[in-house]
């Protein structure tokens, strides 16, 4: 029960983390990827046909230089402020990030992200994208972009 509740705050935390992070990305430029596929999790679940989708991406993943970051986004339809869907989208992009890490042992840099959309009722869709290396450039990312620009 303790772990659970510990688990759903990391789940807040690390939403929160990504969100304005993912907001500092978009006023500085890290935001540009090239996507690798965008996999539609019709069932809402992660099921054998999604498990397939990724299988068929390894060959590809592999050759994935250890230098690069890859991107492993679940968009999901809910509410972003409702605990239960922050953490069924983080489940969604666990589940196939464990599954590339323990069953075809990819060593990558990946980074799990979720964009949750209140506006769309749709399926969970979940997207593998490479980052640019301008994402290296995030630990130097202005918090306050117009403070440089009155100095």
């Amino acid at each position: 029960m303790i772990i659970a509740r510990l688990l759903k705050v990391l789940y807040i935390g690390l939403a929160v983390v990504l969100l304005h992070g993912h907001a500092l990305a978009d006023e500085s430029g890290l935001d540009s990827a090239k996507v690798l596929a965008v996999v539609p999790v019709k069932s809402g679940k992660v099921d054998q046909a999604v498990y397939r989708q990724f299988d068929k991406l390894v060959p590809e993943l592999k050759k994935i230089s250890k230098s690069k970051v890859v991107k492993l986004e679940c968009r999901y339809s809910g509410q972003p402020d409702r605990e239960r869907d922050v953490e069924n989208a983080y489940k969604l992009a666990g589940r196939i990030e464990k599954y590339l890490r323990e069953r075809h042992k990819l060593d990558l840099d990946l980074w799990v992200v979720i964009d949750i959309s209140k506006t769309v009722k749709s399926s969970p869709v979940l997207t593998i994208a490479v980052f640019s290396d301008d994402i290296k450039k995030l630990d130097s990312v202005l918090i306050d972009p117009k403070k440089k620009e009155q100095q």
